[in-house]
């Protein structure tokens, strides 16, 4: 049996995600060879391929993805959330050179997708660098292997995702466990590649449902409206504001250590 799971991290409010990131994440990784976990509160998506964890009451993220966690036998999960569309085939080769040198280096966090990347490399790996201590998003919910114990560690009941990446980032300082990241590249092509956060605010996004259009794959909308324009221009503002404020800490971090 493999060390390594597949997780979905997921609640029953977003049961109407699972049929569109299941047929994407299958049709774009046929030959995954991980088991692949689902977290529910009661539903059970109907597929063979897929081992639904139901934690119960919703309580709140957090305390869904530790209840989760525990559960599941092996020693490394791939944490996916059930808003990130798969948008192109995952090489599952890749996957396992990673994984294997995330155990070479006792690693507590490989991130799949570099966003944000890594702030230095590693000089023994072209493909990787290392993410330091002090970075905001550290820990990020990003698409990325983890060492289940590391993340069960950091994670505090009662914290949503957005908290956990803050306040969890903070965290991961007091580990000696190097946290690591693919390194961006010019083809924009990575282990996983993915549409990043298909619905915001309770609203799908609307290029991700032109992804879905794209790929034939009917979305109810009677169950989960479709983003107004006037979203639109508020989600593309806090965006760029967003960016903005990241680079700058990036920038103050860099001056403060004397890097350029």
């Amino acid at each position: 049996m493999s060390d390594i799971a597949v997780l979905i991290a997921s609640c029953d409010k977003y049961y109407d995600l699972w049929q569109p990131f299941f047929t994407l994440f299958f049709r774009h990784w046929p030959d995954c060879c991980y088991p692949v976990y689902l977290v529910s509160n009661y539903r059970v998506y109907p597929d063979p391929r897929v081992k639904t964890i139901a934690v119960g009451e919703d309580t709140d993220w957090s305390s869904n993805l530790i209840s989760a966690l525990q559960q599941i036998p092996n020693s490394y999960v791939i944490l996916l959330l059930e808003d990130y569309l798969l948008t192109r085939p995952v090489s599952t080769a890749m996957v396992e050179t990673l994984a294997a040198y995330m155990r070479q280096r006792r690693a507590g966090c490989l991130r799949l997708y570099p966003c944000p990347g890594p702030d230095v490399s590693c000089p023994d790996n072209t493909e990787v660098g290392e993410i330091l201590k002090g970075s905001a998003y550290r820990l990020s919910t990003q698409a990325a292997i983890w060492d289940k114990l590391v993340l069960l560690g950091l994670l505090r009941q009662g914290e949503t995702p957005w908290e956990l990446e803050v306040l969890g980032s903070k965290r991961t300082n007091a580990l000696n466990a190097p946290f690591l990241s693919v390194k961006r590249n010019d083809n924009n092509t990575y282990p996983i590649s993915y549409f990043c956060t298909a619905v915001v605010r309770g609203k799908w996004v609307l290029a991700a449902i032109r992804l879905c259009r794209k790929e034939d794959i009917q979305v109810d909308l009677s169950i989960r409206p479709l983003e107004t324009r006037r979203d639109r221009l508020r989600r593309s503002r806090i965006y760029r504001i967003g960016a903005c404020l990241h680079a700058r800490s990036i920038s103050i971090r860099h001056w403060g250590s004397g890097e350029k």
